[in-house]
């Protein structure tokens, strides 16, 4: 078995237990570090300090690919906290390899995780999710429902705008926090229109009518 080196083993308890100016230094340090780094810093995302995991996370998501293995089996774990976590830093990331854990997390039966993996597949931006953020727009929960009109707000695909608009008219529906599902589609909707002025209504109506007879 690889031993940790002293000095990750020493970042890694300045990471847990100093005070906030040395935990940033050494998530910092950690992220440097490279996939030497990868193994303590996946065992913090169990810690049952939020501040510790979401140290260990930002470093992870500086390491970049070397981690990928690691995240993409914590994704589909049995404990939803890390799952989150794990998400969360594939999306930070942006690697197309995570694409398919994406897509099953966004299915998840618990509403956090589908909900961070829209968050993660509107920041990652591959148009390969535009048709899984369309389903999750019938999302069950709320909040799942929000994250994929940003999600889609992000991609600025154009023939999102129907069912977006389904949204806007028929969701009368709030987030856990508060925020209108119907008021981030009508964002969403405004941001493509402006990244997309060439497109004319009358094609959003033929897109609409497919969508519905599909």
């Amino acid at each position: 078995m690889k031993r940790t080196p002293e000095s990750i083993s020493r970042l890694v308890e300045e990471l847990q237990h100093g005070d906030e100016f040395t935990r940033a230094q050494a998530s910092f340090a950690l992220g440097m570090l490279g996939e030497a780094a990868v193994a303590p810093l996946i065992d913090l995302l169990y810690h049952n300090d939020r501040e510790v995991r979401m140290r260990a996370a930002w470093a992870l998501g500086v390491i970049g690919q070397p981690a990928l293995p690691a995240l993409l089996e914590l994704a589909e774990g049995d404990d939803p906290v890390v799952r989150i976590e794990a998400i969360r830093i594939l999306g930070v990331i942006g690697e197309g390899r995570s694409l398919n854990a994406l897509f099953h997390a966004l299915t998840d039966p618990d509403p956090r995780v589908a909900q961070r993996a829209a968050i993660a597949l509107g920041r990652i931006g591959d148009t390969r999710a535009f048709h899984p953020l369309l389903i999750a727009l019938h999302h069950p929960a709320p909040d799942v429902r929000f994250a994929a009109c940003n999600a889609l707000a992000h991609m600025n695909v154009a023939e999102a705008i129907p069912a977006l608009r389904q949204r806007a008219e028929e969701d009368p529906a709030c987030t856990s926090w508060g925020a209108s599902v119907a008021e981030a589609a009508r964002r969403a909707i405004q941001e493509i229109e402006a990244s997309n002025p060439n497109v004319s209504t009358d094609q959003f109506a033929r897109v609409r009518d497919i969508l519905q007879r599909s």
